[in-house]
This record gives structure tokens, C-alpha cells and sequence, in this order.
């Protein structure tokens, strides 16, 4: 009977647990949502749908994306919106939502005799703010829910922020402050941090003709231990077509691990669809993100 248990217990587990390095409690919050930045290695400290000191000077965007995360692991279907709002010259609000469910498992009762199926799910919800104090510097913070349904009768939740300062100027952007820092989840006598991080990002636009091209750099240096670094390019054709490529390092502790990404994209009269392919990680290999959204 304990196997048994144990066993549902830890087809439970699978979905939060397969794509960690190490043990924080909710890694998914540090799953890279839009197919645009995923692309690029999961570059994203100064996009305006992360970061909303980013909004003032990057402009708006909403984005709507369905992802097929690690095929090879957990192999969770992710339902996610994105969304970074200008209003006026100076204020950006972002807001964010994902719903991702796991592999289902089957459920027993204290006789052993099998019951009905169970899908573990994880949620997430926030919102941020983000004020250009000047023409280049801004500040800007997210606060977001997140919570993880291991079985019909456990689960555990917790609020994480983000902080960020960011210097933007002739399409060169800086940002560095916090990332997902929040109270400690426990469970039992044992009491488990978030992947908390210090965060560093670049960015660099330039414009040729009818050509541009963006690249960007990230740094993590988590609290629970470990660091991550993303590298990621674009290239542009007349605003309309877009191809990207990037490469991301987990090292051992980092809730995400080493691995590559391509994508592609389209844009018309605003209207955008992106795509984004992960591979050279066995877990992670194959996890395909498609988004649509609307750029203003």
C-alpha cells in the first residue's frame, strides 16, 4: 500500500520537480512565457512583457501564448497571457497569467483500488508597475501569485515581486534589480525558498534601412544557489519578419537548465505571431511555444 502511495505521490511531483536543478519551490514561476524572448535563450530582463520599467520606453504589447513545455520531463501544456500597457509618456502596467497542467496520474484509495485520474496544475497571476522618472530612468516592480496543486488534497502557494531599475537610451537598455523574491513555502518541518535572483540585463536596437537587429543578455545569480545566463539575437526585415536564436546556461541549483532556442515571426498593422523551439537538452528538447499578439 506505502508504493503504491508513494508511487502516485511522486507522478504528482513530476511536473514541478523534472525541470529543477535543485530544490526551490515553485521553479515554474521562472519559465520564459513569450515565444519572442524564449527564442532568444530566455533574454528577457528588458522586454516590456517582463518588465514594466521597461513599458515607458519600449511601448505596449499583449500577448496570448500556448505552450508545450518539456517534452521529455513533465510534458505540461501551458496556457499564458502577457502584457505590457503605455499610458502616456511616463507610466507602464504589466499583467500576467499562466495556467499549466502536468501529467495525469491515477489515484488510490486506502484499499489500493484505483480511482479516477488526477492532472497536477500549476497557476500564476500578477501585475505590475513601472514610472520613467526620466527621459532614460525608470523603476518598476510585478507582484504575482503562484500555486501549485500537487494531489486533490495538497498544494502550496506563495506572492513573489520583482524590482527592477532601468536605463534606456538610443535603444541601449540596462536594468538590474530583483526577481521572484518571496516568503518561503512550507511544507511540514521543512520550509523551501522560491528562486529568488539578483538580475542583470542588456539590450541593444539598431535600425539599417530596412533591416534591425536586437540582442540581449541576461544574468541571474539565484539565492538558492546556482546562476543562469541567456544570450539571445534578432533579426528584422521590414518590421515584418523575424528570425531569432539564442542559448541559455543553468548551472547545478538554477531552477532551468542549459539549453538552445530558434524562432520565428511575423507582424502586420501590429497584429504579431511568434514562435519559439527549444532543443540540445534532453528534458527541455522539443518544448514548443506559439503566441499571437498585438504590438502598439
Amino acid at each position: 500500500m506505502k508504493k503504491i502511495l508513494l508511487t502516485s505521490l511522486v507522478a504528482a511531483l513530476l511536473p514541478v520537480a523534472l525541470f529543477a536543478q535543485s530544490s526551490p519551490a515553485l521553479p515554474f514561476v521562472r519559465i520564459d512565457r513569450n515565444p519572442i524572448t524564449s527564442a532568444m535563450g530566455g533574454a528577457e530582463g528588458t522586454s516590456a512583457l517582463y518588465n514594466p520599467a521597461a513599458v515607458p520606453f519600449k511601448g505596449g504589447d499583449i500577448l496570448a501564448s500556448y505552450q508545450m513545455w518539456a517534452p521529455g520531463g513533465a510534458k505540461s501544456s501551458n496556457i499564458n497571457l502577457l502584457g505590457g500597457i503605455k499610458i502616456g509618456k511616463r507610466i507602464g502596467i504589466n499583467i500576467l497569467g499562466a495556467y499549466q497542467s502536468g501529467k495525469a496520474y491515477t489515484t488510490y484509495d486506502n484499499t489500493g483500488k484505483a480511482g479516477s485520474e488526477f492532472v497536477p496544475s500549476d497557476l500564476m497571476a500578477g501585475a505590475g508597475f513601472g514610472f520613467a522618472i526620466t527621459d532614460f530612468l525608470s523603476v518598476g516592480a510585478n507582484v504575482k501569485y503562484a500555486k501549485s496543486t500537487l494531489t486533490s488534497s495538497a498544494g502550496y502557494g506563495s506572492v513573489a515581486g520583482d524590482l527592477f531599475v532601468m536605463f534606456y537610451k538610443n535603444g541601449f537598455g540596462v536594468t538590474g534589480g530583483v526577481a521572484s523574491l518571496g516568503m518561503p513555502v512550507k511544507s511540514g518541518e521543512q520550509s523551501y525558498k522560491l528562486p529568488a535572483s539578483g538580475k542583470v540585463a542588456v539590450s541593444y536596437d539598431k535600425a539599417f534601412g530596412t533591416s534591425a537587429i536586437a540582442v540581449a543578455a541576461d544574468a541571474d545569480v539565484f539565492f538558492t544557489g546556482g546562476l543562469g545566463m541567456a544570450l539571445g539575437f534578432q533579426y528584422a526585415w521590414n518590421d515584418m519578419v523575424f528570425v531569432r536564436a539564442g542559448f541559455h546556461v543553468g548551472t547545478t541549483g538554477a531552477p532551468l537548465p542549459t539549453y538552445a532556442s530558434l524562432g520565428l515571426g511575423v507582424k502586420f498593422i501590429g497584429i504579431h505571431l511568434d514562435a519559439s523551439w527549444i532543443t540540445a537538452n534532453d528534458i527541455l528538447g522539443n518544448t514548443l511555444n506559439i503566441g499571437l499578439g498585438y504590438a502598439f
